[in-house]
C-alpha cells in the first residue's frame, strides 16, 4: 500500500513539472536536435539508429549543457508522454518530426519502414 502512495506521488510530481520541462526542451531545440540525429535533413547516410534507449537523447542533453541531475525528471516526463526511447520521443512526444513524417509517408506508399530499433 505504501509503495502505491509513492507511485502516485511520483506521477503527481511528473505531471506537475511536465509543462515546464516541455517548454525547456522546446527552448533547447531538443526535439529538432534529436530529429537531426535520427532523420538527418542533409545526408540520410548519417542517420543514427535508435538503440531502444535514451543514448542519443542523453548526448543531445549533454551537448546542450543540461545537468545530469536533471535528466531523471526530463526522462520521467518524456516517458510519461510515451517516449520510452529516442525514436518514440519523436513519434509520441514531439508535435512534429521528420522521422514521424517519413514513417507515415512510407506507410501511405506501402514502403517498408526501416526499423528504428529491434522489436519495432
Amino acid at each position: 500500500m505504501f509503495g502505491h502512495m509513492e507511485d502516485d506521488a511520483a506521477k503527481d510530481f511528473i505531471s506537475s513539472i511536465t509543462p515546464d520541462v516541455m517548454k525547456y526542451l522546446d527552448r533547447l531545440a531538443f526535439f529538432q536536435k534529436l530529429d537531426d540525429l535520427l532523420s538527418p535533413r542533409e545526408d540520410p547516410n548519417l542517420r543514427r539508429a535508435c538503440g531502444g534507449d535514451y543514448k542519443l537523447s542523453e548526448s543531445v542533453l549533454l551537448k546542450s549543457g543540461v545537468q545530469q541531475a536533471d535528466w531523471a525528471d526530463i526522462f520521467g516526463v518524456l516517458h510519461s508522454k510515451g517516449g520510452c526511447c529516442d525514436c518514440e520521443i519523436l513519434y509520441n512526444v514531439s508535435e512534429s518530426s521528420r522521422l514521424k513524417a517519413t514513417y507515415w509517408r512510407n506507410q501511405a506508399e506501402g514502403s517498408q519502414n526501416p526499423a528504428s530499433h529491434s522489436g519495432e
